[in-house]
């Protein structure tokens, strides 16, 4: 009888914790898809190459974007970023008065291939550009290209929009190097469009590592 009893509290125990442990909640795991990716700071270097008839005046700009990037599942990033460029004359044009800079004003994002060490992405970016420059330039109807000298200091504020592709290379816990490249469309004048390609190089701080 005794051993009947034993074995009985036994049994029961085992139904009861078996049923308790059945009840709890499972603990919420962190997706399998984030062991690199996370929110992000960006500080980035760039080198533009501008085209077309923007290009014969002002060739190239050098400058640099810092940004905040909001990881999302799914390998989906929210971006702002904010820059500044300054660009240089064409060889060979002389004006010592002209001086061009841009501050864009950024928010876009990118789409990651995959999460690993080394993780390819696809951006679109748009929004504003304040362009402040000392003299401007038109184009006349033969393609001709003719500074305004008596324009004076002038800011413009114009829609800019970019897409590329890039990769962040993770190097050490959360330190990520930050490759990119871009065709830029900034909007300056209907025939002097501001296009051209961009090349970035910097570092991606990972926020959550």
């Amino acid at each position: 009888m005794k051993k009947f009893i034993i074995s009985f509290l036994i049994l029961f125990t085992s139904l009861l914790s078996a049923q308790v442990l059945q009840n709890e909640e499972p603990a919420e795991l962190p997706p399998a898809d984030t062991e690199f990716l996370s929110d992000v700071i960006i500080v980035q270097g760039l080198y533009l190459r501008s085209l077309g008839n923007f290009g014969e005046v002002w060739a190239n700009a050098t400058g640099g974007y810092v940004g905040y990037g909001m990881f999302f599942a799914k390998h989906n990033m929210l971006n702002f970023q904010v820059g500044y460029l300054n660009y240089k004359l064409k060889d060979g044009l002389e004006n010592d008065g002209a001086d061009l800079t841009v501050i864009p004003l950024l928010i876009g994002g990118r789409y990651f291939f995959i999460d690993a060490r080394f993780m390819p992405y696809f951006t679109f970016m748009n929004g504003i550009n304040i362009i402040k420059q000392t003299i401007g330039f038109h184009v006349d109807e033969e393609e001709n290209i003719h500074f305004d000298d008596e324009s004076g200091d002038e800011t413009l504020v114009r829609y800019a929009w970019q897409v590329g592709f890039g990769i962040m290379i993770n190097i050490v816990s959360s330190l990520n190097v930050d490759l990119a490249v871009k065709y830029n469309s900034h909007f300056y004048h209907t025939e002097a469009m501001n296009t051209g390609f961009e090349y970035g190089f910097g570092i991606a701080w990972a926020l959550n590592k």
